[in-house]
């Protein structure tokens, strides 16, 4: 239960930082996750077909409280002109306390309608008059009283993180894009988007001419299900069942050219949408890290070893301590970072070389610390840590997939050094990728 007006909250969570409407919206969801999610988190992973556990859970995060229109205009129904990065991160922070996998859902939801709702707001009248065929189209499934998922189809196996690199302007993105007169057409395959095979909304990352670079970037909105779109099976993984993750593929899909945008405006609206979740999972795995020491510190307070409860004994104490010391670290760090993404007019663009920097720097430390200490603090539990019911293992399976999210723990810590000094990098080795248009 989150005590919002204890001496600890107001330490974690300071006032610089966290506003009064922040602390409500926190309270909703910690609130929701202590009554929804709480209770049957040690059964999330068996639900496989999502229908007896994670859907009804979702359907009262999403449409009950509202959450799948958080990034859609007040003027479609949706509620984006009220959000800020802290509130988010708040949100996903204490979603993701309860399960990872429910929290991406929510996350990448929002993720999916980002470009749309980046380009509505901003002063680029091409991006804006795609944003409203976007939204005029397909907003009203979206704040109606049933659950709707989007998707923001990026992930390649053939290009990994180097669809992400700045440096290679769009030209490892495998899926290709051309218009034929009114209508987009896409071809080629995806793998591993969040939300991929149950959205009803993919905007899908695309490449019209490997030459051109920015200029043959797209960005492309296509419903499901539509004539062309198919997928693979689901990928089982060690955890968050809650996240479904699948291939997609695009054979000949035509869609109107409205839905799609091209060039300098979608990407630089692709380098925002990018940048923006850095404060959002590093809060997922701060909250991953203190539902894991949540359960920790109840067992070694009960547990008895030696005469004394184990948390008694100086070893426990010592591995308790430092999982505090990085939750609150953490913390500190993902809400500074959140209150600078909310303040542009101070600390800068988010797709600034210093703001990319600073974003991962922070997800990096975080995400990479948040698995080591849970597997630590398995020693304390030994046996009972890792069975499903005792509500531990899970935390550290859901960590696995936190570090190699928004391109990895790799791929943050070459774009931190791009701060200091001039880095040419690739996913594959040292170095950008070669320009895979030149002829070898």
């Amino acid at each position: 239960m989150l005590d919002q007006t204890s001496q600890w909250y107001k330490l974690q969570y300071p006032e610089c930082f966290v506003k009064e409407e922040h602390r409500m919206i926190q309270k909703m969801f910690a609130d929701f996750t202590d009554k929804e999610i709480m209770p049957v988190r040690d059964k999330i992973d068996d639900d496989l077909t999502h229908e007896e556990i994670i859907n009804p859970i979702l359907k009262k995060l999403q449409v009950d409280l509202g959450c799948q229109k958080s990034m859609i205009p007040q003027e479609y129904g949706g509620i984006a002109e009220m959000g800020s990065i802290v509130a988010g991160a708040l949100k996903q922070e204490q979603v993701g306390r309860g399960d990872y996998g429910i929290s991406m859902h929510s996350a990448c939801t929002d993720w999916g309608w980002t470009p749309a709702s980046t380009a509505y707001f901003s002063p680029l009248p091409k991006a804006k008059a795609w944003a409203k065929a976007v939204f005029d189209k397909f907003t009203p499934k979206f704040v109606g009283n049933e659950l709707a998922v989007a998707c923001f189809n990026m992930s390649e196996t053939e290009s990994a993180t180097d669809a992400e690199n700045p440096q290679n302007e769009g030209r490892t993105i495998g899926v290709r894009a051309k218009l034929e007169g009114n209508e987009w057409v896409i071809n080629g395959n995806k793998f591993w988007a969040s939300n991929s095979g149950i959205a009803d909304l993919n905007c899908v990352v695309c490449n019209m001419d490997p030459k051109l670079g920015v200029d043959a970037f797209a960005l492309v909105y296509v419903p499901e299900p539509w004539p062309g779109v198919s997928h693979g099976k689901f990928e089982v993984k060690c955890g968050m069942q809650g996240d479904r993750n699948t291939s997609t593929y695009f054979d000949n899909v035509r869609v109107p050219k409205e839905w799609g945008l091209q060039g300098p405006e979608a990407w630089s609206i692709y380098q925002s949408t990018l940048s923006v979740p850095m404060p959002l999972n590093s809060a997922h795995a701060t909250g991953i890290l203190q539902g894991a020491f949540d359960v920790l510190l109840e067992y070694t307070g009960e547990r008895v070893a030696g005469g004394k409860p184990i948390n008694q004994h100086l070893h426990a104490a010592i591995i308790l301590g430092e999982i505090a010391s990085v939750i609150t670290v953490a913390r500190a760090a993902f809400l500074e970072l959140a209150y600078e993404y909310d303040h542009m007019d101070i600390y800068g663009d988010w797709t600034s070389e210093a703001m990319m920097a600073k974003g991962h720097a922070v997800h990096a430390f975080i995400t990479q610390k948040t698995p080591e200490l849970i597997l630590k603090g398995m020693e304390l539990m030994g046996s009972y840590g890792y069975v499903r019911e005792n509500n531990y293992e899970k935390y550290y399976r859901d960590s696995a997939e936190a570090k190699i999210v928004l391109g990895g723990l790799h791929y943050g810590l070459f774009t931190t050094c791009k701060q200091f000094y001039d880095l040419d990098y690739s996913a594959f080795g040292p170095g950008k990728m070669e320009d895979p248009t030149k002829s070898k």
